[in-house]
């Protein structure tokens, strides 16, 4: 997956999270039931329509619990806990 796809993949899966946490949408690890609840949100979205979002869900089933978790390395990837950003620091830096 070329580098541009995967930053893409990560941010459409850190702008899901956060969508999930300000709309309270639970985040069992039923990624149909995620896909449900993050279907408005998906259309609606213009950049993550250009990711599926099944896989968005799928990411999205996997989260581990507690805050500091960041989505990286595209379709792929895996949850990494990061130090949050330092004001004026880009809050989900690539790579």
């Amino acid at each position: 997956m070329p580098a541009e796809r995967e930053a893409l993949f990560d941010l459409a899966v850190a702008r899901a999270d956060a969508y999930a946490r300000r709309a309270r949408v639970p985040l069992a690890p039923d990624p149909d039931g995620v896909a449900r609840a993050l279907e408005v949100w998906h259309l609606r979205t213009r950049f993550a329509a250009r990711i599926p979002l099944a896989s968005i869900a799928a990411a999205l089933a996997t989260r581990p619990p507690g805050a500091g978790w960041v989505w990286r390395g595209g379709a792929g990837g895996s949850w990494r806990r990061e130090a949050p950003a330092r004001p004026g620091q880009e809050a989900d830096p690539p790579g």
